[in-house]
């Protein structure tokens, strides 16, 4: 069955967030569908799609922050894996990079998944040894004197 490769829409998110948890990809509390829907309309964004027929069986997320793009969830449905998909949205999500003016990427990968490290080896992101990540959560500002609400 022929690929389809094409970006999402705000509709889309539904579908994606049930495939992701159906593909086995973590999932945090914050994966929700509206924050998918948010990413999704964000102009600085594009979330890659690929359909075999009418089945999801990839995803991936490009983001520019004006200084870097940056690629999250790349999740290939585990029937699927093997078959170039992976490669065929990062080329995507590449060529979107080259359109905004990004010239440098950088590919979040769980600790815990090392075929994810090697594949992203294997398409030219080498793990960089001199940064570690550190993460916060942003807590509400609502009921926060002079902020939210």
């Amino acid at each position: 069955m022929s690929l389809n490769l094409r970006a999402a829409t705000p509709d889309d998110a539904g579908r994606i967030v049930r495939f992701w948890r159906d593909s086995g990809a973590s999932m945090a509390p914050g994966d929700s569908v509206e924050s998918v829907r948010r990413a999704i309309s964000h102009p600085a964004a594009v979330m890659m799609l690929a359909e075999a027929g009418d089945e999801l069986v990839g995803t991936l997320l490009g983001t520019f922050d004006g200084w870097r793009g940056n690629m999250y969830r790349l999740v290939v449905h585990p029937a699927r894996r093997r078959q170039g998909i992976a490669r065929q949205l990062v080329k995507r999500i590449e060529q979107f990079f080259t359109e905004i003016g990004a010239r440098r990427v950088t590919v979040l990968i769980e600790v815990d998944r090392p075929w994810a490290v090697a594949f992203w080896t294997a398409v030219g992101y080498p793990r960089d040894h001199h940064i570690v990540r550190h993460v916060g959560t942003m807590v509400s500002l609502e009921g926060v004197e002079g902020l939210g609400g």
